[in-house]
């Protein structure tokens, strides 16, 4: 178990963050109040990272941060002050990060920045650029979050280091390359055999919207803006290893539900069209016996045949069956098992086919969420959108209603992150995202964070101007935040520029429509910010 030092004069942050770690047993916990007692405990133990406060009565002028850099402790500092001679002092320092201790929420934040290095440590990054200023930045802060980085000039030269080392976890591109270019590498990495799903930050001074669409369409994870800020850097770093973890998570609960809970998919006809591995765990079939194959393949002959007429009748009547049947195994033993049948529809509400678990399906439901909800505002993530969207539409059609879909921007985020801070700007994210969900509250609205300070809203109804209302009320909600913003004039508070699409018995294909949603969106910041742009039959 990996060791772990808080150092805190304050007896209730201290206890605020043992108990956080305390849920999960990951670390083996440490404790010091004052400079001695952090440099006892550090002559005689190996931290793999600490949680420290800036100063202590015992060290005023940085001696505790000097400690900890001198003993090579990775270390995410809190400090109730975030001015600019303070984050400079710390950046000198060479530290994880740094995080406002002014409330529990902040406090989480450490506890999961904490847990997320146990994850990402000794990971293989990959960098793709010819310029050895960024190359030197960009590998001291990766070092610092303890990864192994490797370093490729072209976009030649790391497509032959991806396919010798499949192990690459996370590749860092410039756009802007000899003989080959940014976009041209990720088609490329997309398109090949060997690690084709790795995560791509590419970087670039080009703020081109239709080069950044470009680049999503064809599988760019996020982008860095070129010169590189350290704190940027870092925020799409972190998001990006909180995803990967997220993905990872999300593996490792399918296979367990693979493992241990027992399904299976068949038609109208009960042939089988997929079991889960536990299914075939207590047969005693592989999936290639039994997929394609009818369900009597496990039925016992001592079952009744009425109970068999009576589901079938159920299930076929769109209604849920449960109850108790014996199966027959591969080798001719049994086992019982308690079933819920479900059938499935499509939309005309036609049965498709039939879903069988013989286990509480709760994990499954959680998991999918899981998979389609952006980790920090809790909002659908652009995953669910490119999922849904073009359905949406085609249901708004058939109900005979309006679509629109409204994409939106924070004004003036990044001088509001160069200004007050990433950690404040996930706030400001945070409280957005609420803001929205109170405007767009009814059922069939669906919002996103498409990205960054980006989100979206897919909207439908049987007028145009209750369309036009939604979105206005979404503007002034997040104006009426009050979310002071000195770098954002006239009204120095945050606020969104909005571009909205609505459309009405009209079949466009959901890109066409989200990227007129984008150029309305650019409009509206041209037409000096906090204004809604709507285009409409």
């Amino acid at each position: 178990m990996k060791k772990l030092l808080l150092i805190d004069n304050s007896t209730v942050i201290l206890n605020v963050l043992k108990d956080l770690f305390a849920k999960k047993n990951y670390y083996e916990v440490y404790i010091a109040k004052s400079l001695k007692e952090a440099k006892d405990l550090i002559d005689n133990h190996k931290f793999f990272v600490s949680i420290s406060n800036l100063v202590l009565p015992d060290a005023l002028n940085g001696e505790l941060l000097s400690l900890l850099k001198f003993n090579q402790t990775p270390t995410i500092v809190l400090t109730s002050k975030i001015d600019a001679e303070t984050i400079l002092k710390i950046k000198k320092m060479g530290v994880i990060d740094y995080i406002s201790k002014e409330s529990i929420h902040e406090l989480r934040k450490a506890y999961r920045l904490a847990n997320l290095l146990l994850y990402v440590r000794n990971m293989e990054v990959l960098i793709v650029d010819d310029s050895a200023t960024v190359v030197s930045q960009l590998k001291n802060s990766l070092e610092g979050l303890l990864l192994n980085v490797s370093v490729a000039n072209s976009g030649k030269s790391a497509l032959k280091q991806l396919e010798q080392n499949p192990n690459i976890s996370l590749i860092i591109t410039d756009y802007y390359m000899d003989e080959m270019n940014g976009l041209e590498f990720i088609k490329k990495v997309r398109k090949g055999n060997i690690n084709n799903a790795v995560p791509i930050l590419v970087m670039t001074s080009d703020n081109n919207n239709a080069l950044k669409v470009n680049l999503y369409k064809n599988g760019a994870t996020d982008f860095l803006v070129k010169p590189l800020l350290e704190e940027e850097l870092k925020a799409k770093l972190f998001n990006t290893f909180s995803n990967m973890k997220q993905i990872s998570d999300i593996r490792n609960y399918t296979e367990v539900i693979d493992n241990n809970i027992i399904t299976s998919y068949t038609d109208e006809n009960g042939t089988i069209l997929n079991v889960s591995q536990a299914f075939c765990e207590i047969s005693g079939y592989t999936k290639e016996e039994l997929i394609g194959n009818n369900h009597k393949i496990v039925r016992h002959p001592e079952m009744p045949k009425s109970l068999y007429e009576e589901l079938w009748s159920t299930i076929k009547a769109g209604k849920v069956w449960k109850g108790e049947i014996k199966n027959l195994k591969k080798d001719g033993s049994f086992y019982w098992v308690k079933v819920v049948i479900e059938p499935n529809f499509d939309r005309e509400g036609n049965i498709t086919n039939f879903t069988s678990v013989r286990q509480d399906i709760t994990d499954k439901k959680r998991i999918y969420e899981l998979s389609i909800t952006d980790g920090l505002t809790g909002l659908y993530n652009r995953r669910y959108f490119n999922e849904i969207s073009k359905d949406y539409i085609n249901q708004c059609s058939r109900d005979n209603k309006y679509f629109a879909f409204l994409i939106l921007d924070i004004d003036n985020f990044k001088k509001y992150n160069d200004t007050y801070g990433h950690q404040k700007g996930d706030d400001v994210l945070i409280k957005v995202s609420k803001s929205l969900e109170k405007s767009f509250k009814r059922q069939s609205d669906k919002i996103f964070r498409l990205g960054g300070e980006e989100f979206g809203v897919l909207i439908s109804a049987k007028e145009q101007s209750d369309i036009e209302k939604l979105a206005e009320q979404g503007r002034k909600d997040i104006e009426n935040l009050r979310i002071t913003h000195e770098k954002n004039p006239p009204l120095n508070v945050v606020t969104a520029s909005f571009g909205l699409t609505i459309l009405k018995d009209e079949s466009k294909h959901i890109d066409e429509v989200y990227k007129n949603s984008d150029e309305l969106l650019y409009k509206a910041k041209e037409s000096g910010r906090n204004t809604v742009i709507i285009s409409a039959p």
